[in-house]
């Protein structure tokens, strides 16, 4: 992260980090252009989602792809990013004014040109001549501590399965952060999913503060009731 900002400060002159963090993520993938650009290059891409804390009370995160942010504020999800899919309107109408054009697979899914089913990443350089940006999405929050239980990100693995809200449920009856991490993605993959798991949880003033004595944990889910699109 460090790295990141300082690119993005040398690439800019602004000096909000939203803006920096924008800057370096979307120019991340000049490197690959300029110095390693093999055809195995191509179409390898990744998703992005950082989070910058000053002074422990404004957050800033930015996001590209379908990793996410949530924010638990009073032991309620709060999402902080927006998926980039081509089911998003507005997404969806960049691809095709650069020409690009979106397909569905057999399960009914949508991908940019019949390849990715994000429509911003970071990589993937055959595709950004049809819209695939590596551009981000930002949003900074002032955190309020007394109320403000952690700050998780996830990658598509866990949102597959498991809801915003579910995810904040099983971290809240965990008492620290490391424990919480290992019970969200071993419920993605008890779950099942067949994707990348992974998490990473920021505790902020409230941690612990609402437990739920009601929330189960469980071993078993079928497709149709998973949370990937809550």
């Amino acid at each position: 992260m460090p790295q990141i900002l300082r690119y993005g400060r040398g690439a800019c002159c602004m000096p909000q980090d939203d803006l920096c963090i924008k800057v370096a993520l979307s120019n991340f993938g000049i490197p690959l252009i300029l110095g390693w650009l093999y055809a195995t290059l191509l179409n390898a891409g990744t998703t992005a989602t950082v989070a910058l804390l000053r002074d422990g009370i404004e957050l800033v995160v930015a996001s590209v792809g379908d990793s996410r942010a949530l924010l638990c504020r009073k032991g309620k999800a709060i999402k902080l990013t927006i998926d980039h899919t081509p089911e998003r309107k507005d997404e969806k109408e960049r691809i095709k004014k650069c020409g690009g054009f979106i397909a569905w697979n057999s399960l009914g899914q949508p991908h940019v040109n019949g390849r990715l089913a994000m429509t911003r990443s970071i990589g993937d350089l055959d595709l950004k001549s049809s819209g695939v940006t590596a551009e981000p999405e930002t949003k900074r929050v002032q955190l309020h501590h007394a109320s403000d239980s952690f700050l998780v990100l996830t990658t598509d693995g866990i949102n597959f399965m498991v809801n915003s809200q579910e995810i904040c449920d099983f971290i809240n009856q965990c008492h620290d952060p490391p424990e919480a991490a290992h019970v969200v993605t071993e419920q993605a993959i008890q779950y099942g999913t067949e994707d990348n798991s992974t998490a990473v949880i920021v505790p902020f003033g409230a941690w612990g503060k609402y437990k739920n004595s009601e929330v189960n944990f469980s071993f078993s889910r079928s497709f149709a009731s998973s949370g990937r699109w809550a």
